[in-house]
């Protein structure tokens, strides 16, 4: 359906892999990508089945290596760069605000926009052989994915204005001690590691699982009184779920809860 992009389902585990696939392009961002990446967020959002998307990039060298420059070409007009960015923007928002919990599998570099996806998503888990990093002020730019407002809320602004203005490139361990990454794996368990924490977030209810999601990405943006209230609401919210039931039930019974997203 998609060229640069594959949705995979695993309706059995109610996980979904959507994966970069441009590797001969080191799964570099060019408007096609962009596009395709949109769309299949619009089915993912729409399928009840889908209670964890795993995002990730084909081949073994690249998550994503950032902006393609050559599909954008040298004659980029300062309009055309603005219009480009906001449209990062808005689909990097739309992971982030996605319903379902997103993990990047960063199975390699991760430069620039990938880098930028990566922190839109809830979680990342990298390969040891991953390499990861904003390095767009090399090039005389500057993150334009969200990176320049994402990465000081994560990490701390004294270190994103290290990562950033010296278009530092941090190895899987680096990352992890910075915050930047959630865990390492070995290369060769990679795939099995992602998958096993994909598994462990679908077994939550993903009722419970979006309206925390919610609370706490708003956490950052809101006062704190307006959290509070969000958190108030959605807990009233969760009441009224067959899921609610289904959890206080396998906990008094000492059993397995089995979720419907009811």
């Amino acid at each position: 359906m998609y060229k640069t992009v594959l949705l995979k389902r695993e309706p059995e585990n109610k996980i979904a892999w959507l994966i970069l696939n441009r590797p001969e392009k080191l799964n570099t961002f060019n408007i096609e990508l962009i596009e395709d990446i949109g769309n299949a967020l619009t089915e993912i959002e729409k399928d009840k089945e889908i209670w964890v998307l795993i995002l990730t990039g084909a081949g073994e060298k690249a998550f994503s290596a950032g902006a393609d420059l050559f599909a954008y070409g040298s004659g980029t007009t300062p309009e055309k760069a603005q219009e480009l960015a906001t449209k990062a923007h808005k689909l990097f928002a739309r992971i982030e605000k996605l319903p379902q919990p997103v993990i990047a599998a960063i199975n390699g570099y991760a430069f620039g926009g990938g880098c930028e996806i990566a922190l839109a998503c809830d979680f990342r888990i990298a390969a040891e052989r991953a390499k990861i990093g904003l390095t767009e002020v090399s090039l005389s730019l500057l993150p334009a994915g969200g990176g320049t407002q994402r990465l000081p809320r994560m990490i701390g602004i004294a270190k994103a204005k290290e990562a950033i203005m010296l278009s530092k490139r941090y190895s899987a361990k680096d990352a992890l001690e910075l915050g930047l990454v959630h865990k390492v794996v070995p290369n060769e368990k990679f795939e099995e590691e992602v998958l096993a924490f994909a598994e462990e977030l679908a077994s939550e209810s993903p009722i419970a699982l979006k309206l925390a999601k919610q609370c706490i990405n708003q956490s950052i943006y809101v006062p704190f009184e307006a959290g509070l209230e969000l958190e108030a609401q959605s807990f009233g919210k969760l009441f009224s779920t067959k899921d609610f039931i289904e959890g206080v039930s396998a906990f008094l019974q000492k059993r397995k809860p089995k979720y419907s997203g009811e």
